[in-house]
């Protein structure tokens, strides 16, 4: 890609013209960070934008030694690090050609992007503590790329808004290979006993009533799980999401129901009080409207 065409030379030449921060939405940001933002080789300094949000670092190039609390480690080109710093004081040491790109997101809207990804976040309980992880990913090099097509737009955008909705569209593309790293050095999750008997509950609860499910939360508090390991634990054991496990055994109930009621009256039964929305369901679980599955019943009994 001409991005990449860009940035593969050892030094990345950051000027500090263009934009080094942009915020795209709300509780969504990005910026350059550079060894000439710095100012010194050897610096503490608190980053302020780290006490709301969770930072996504990948290194461009240059080398980064960092200390935070009892954290230590060095950083080179095409580590990840990513964390909630909460307001904590970094002490940094680094090389002259020093540069990364950062991504800032709310807790709260990454919950509302990743959605159902398989994924883990503890962070992403009620409560956020402090917490830092690093990461020398070789294998995967699409979060590198990606960075440096941030990199790239970053310093050639302007206040256009094609320009913006370009940067954002390689935000999200980052993000997701950021989590997809992840999810290659992983190993299998394990659950004890007790977990899987929870999530066993969990599915129980949810299927108790299928004219309307209940909430992650509701869940998370009946099975005493939190819901990162809810929702993640659920799509492993069941092979699905826990929406979309509710919304199948809704529809197979439904298909039952139509053996002796009308659309309608299946769709009231069901929780539904939008015909439309009830028959759009069924169709998207079966591939066939629920008046056809009626129909075909209704032919049979006929006969």
């Amino acid at each position: 890609m001409r991005f990449d065409n860009q940035l593969t030379n050892k030094n990345l030449n950051y000027s500090g013209k263009g934009l080094s921060y942009i915020e795209l939405q709300p509780g969504l940001a990005i910026c350059i960070n550079s060894a000439a933002d710095l100012n010194a080789v050897d610096v503490s300094k608190t980053f302020s934008s780290s006490e709301n949000c969770l930072c996504f670092n990948c290194q461009l190039q240059g080398k980064l030694s960092v200390q935070i609390k009892d954290k230590k480690f060095v950083s080179k080109e095409g580590d990840l690090t990513f964390g909630f710093a909460d307001g904590e004081i970094f002490h940094l040491q680094h090389s002259k050609d020093f540069c990364n790109i950062e991504v800032m997101i709310m807790p709260k809207l990454l919950d509302v992007l990743i959605g159902d990804m398989d994924f883990q976040f503890s962070c992403l309980d009620e409560k956020i503590n402090f917490f830092l992880q690093h990461y020398q990913i070789q294998q995967n090099k699409n979060v590198l790329s990606c960075a440096r097509q941030l990199f790239y737009l970053m310093q050639n955008t302007d206040c256009k808004i094609t320009n913006r909705l370009l940067l954002y569209a390689h935000v999200l593309k980052y993000l997701n290979w950021y989590f997809k790293s992840f999810e290659q050095q992983s190993t299998k999750h394990e659950f004890t006993q007790w977990e899987y008997q929870q999530l066993n509950h969990a599915r129980n609860c949810l299927i108790s009533d299928l004219t309307c499910p209940p909430t992650i939360n509701c869940l998370a508090k009946q099975t005493g799980l939190n819901q990162s390991k809810l929702k993640k634990g659920f799509k492993q054991i069941f092979g699905k999401s826990i929406y979309a496990y509710f919304l199948a055994e809704r529809m197979h109930k439904a298909k039952q129901l139509l053996a002796e009621y009308s659309v309608t009256e299946t769709a009231i039964m069901m929780g539904y009080s939008n015909i439309s929305h009830f028959s759009s369901a069924f169709r998207k679980q079966f591939g066939v409207l629920p008046k056809e599955i009626r129909r075909q019943y209704s032919s049979k009994f006929l006969e």
